[in-house]
């Protein structure tokens, strides 16, 4: 899927001017952000699945935005 994105760009480091997406898996989210267990950690993996991508909106136009994202999905 990334390397299918033209407008949006895969990295780690968010905070740039350009879009950037990151994907983490729901193992690294648990171990670093979140300390879920039981049946939180049910509902999480219910609702991220296998992990969840998080989205630096950049200054490029909307419309090309969807666009580039909408092509992958």
């Amino acid at each position: 899927m990334i390397d299918k994105l033209w407008i949006v760009h895969y990295v780690v480091s968010l905070g740039r001017h350009c879009s950037l997406i990151f994907r983490m898996g729901t193992e690294a989210l648990m171990q670093t952000s979140f300390r879920l267990e039981g049946a939180q950690l049910a509902r999480c993996r219910n609702c991220a699945g296998d992990g969840v991508f998080w989205p630096s909106v950049g200054l490029e136009d909307p419309e090309d935005q969807f666009a580039d994202l909408a092509q992958v999905l």
